[in-house]
């Protein structure tokens, strides 16, 4: 009975009339275990898969594919007052013939609109902050670019990004936060994280500040979940995902200006400032991109941080326009 009276309560979500606290015993049972959150998910894609097509055996299939995930695990209980509120509804309907009646009805009560998206990029050389229609906060980096739906937060908050942004999402367990980067999906209740995925560039990364998040890629055969100070790393040549300990300060401090190198190959340092900057960097010399620097600036100006590399390199710098060009200090090796 405890698992109807769960799949009740999720069926009553998908259509929308749940109440503020039962939203709440949702996104805490979400978030208390990866099976619960897989659960979800395939009741879901049953939902999703009576919109698509009017095929009485396509749902019965994945209805039939739920029940036996459930016969594989346990779920866990409900508090005592689901259970008082929830046996009063499970009495009326069974599960089955609940969800199949609500996803049918959903299909045949309402036509398709045409998607409209919205797109905000970052300009150069700055940071651009965006509250979303659901209070969610979006730093977004310079000349990244996110899109979504004109709807966003009313029938879904799904946010498609290239390049980096920093997210502070907005808790609401009725409709989960996702962020699709390239070959990355993040799937979020309410946390704080850094994505990171630039075009032309093999590796992305997502890092976690706090809450939780499930990262998918296709490295690994199940979503794997973060937890506070982790960073999961992925190399979309190689194929190949690992999760590694990250300095929250030298990953997020760009959203405030904050620039931490900390050993890093000045081809990491130029791109950065690229961005930031809105500047092109290039080296004379192609062994000069792997030097390294350790520093932290925060909100100098160019010219301070370049005069930095310069005497900690043994280097100098030409500026043109917008291109700045490092080269061997001369005076230097004449000593």
């Amino acid at each position: 009975m405890e698992q109807q009276e769960l799949y009740l309560l999720i069926t009553r979500h998908f259509n929308e009339q749940t109440a503020l606290w039962e939203e709440d015993f949702l996104a805490d049972w979400l978030e208390s275990a990866a099976e619960n959150r897989q659960t979800y998910n395939v009741l879901k894609e049953l939902w999703q898969a009576s919109h698509q097509r009017s095929d009485t055996a396509l749902v019965n299939a994945a209805l039939k594919d739920v029940k036996q995930r459930i016969r594989q695990r346990q779920q866990p209980a409900l508090i005592t007052m689901m259970k008082q509120y929830l046996t009063q509804i499970a009495a009326a309907a069974v599960v089955t013939g609940m969800i199949i009646s609500s996803v049918f009805y959903l299909r045949h009560s309402t036509k398709p609109q045409p998607i409209a998206y919205v797109e905000r990029t970052g300009l150069p050389g700055q940071v651009l902050t965006l509250t979303m229609p659901d209070s969610t906060i979006v730093h977004l980096a310079p000349h990244s670019t996110i899109r979504y739906t004109q709807d966003f937060g009313k029938t879904d908050r799904h946010i498609i990004l290239e390049g980096e942004a920093f997210f502070d999402v907005t808790k609401n367990a009725h409709r989960p936060f996702t962020v699709l980067a390239g070959e990355l999906s993040v799937l979020v209740l309410g946390t704080r994280f850094n994505v990171a995925h630039y075009k032309g560039q093999d590796s992305a990364a997502v890092s976690l500040v706090e809450g939780k998040v499930q990262v998918s890629t296709p490295a690994q055969p199940h979503p794997v979940d973060l937890q506070p100070g982790q960073e999961l790393f992925y190399d979309s040549h190689a194929k190949q995902a690992f999760t590694r300990d990250y300095d929250v300060e030298s990953v997020t401090g760009w959203t405030s200006r904050l620039l931490i190198f900390r050993n890093e190959s000045l081809a990491v340092v130029a791109r950065k400032l690229e961005q930031l900057y809105d500047v092109e960097i290039i080296f004379t010399d192609p062994a000069m991109a792997n030097y390294k620097l350790f520093a932290k600036f925060r909100d100098k100006p160019l010219h301070y941080i370049l005069d930095v590399i310069k005497a900690t390199g043994n280097l100098d710098y030409t500026i043109n326009g917008k291109q700045i060009r490092f080269i061997e200090n001369n005076a230097y090796q004449s000593h």
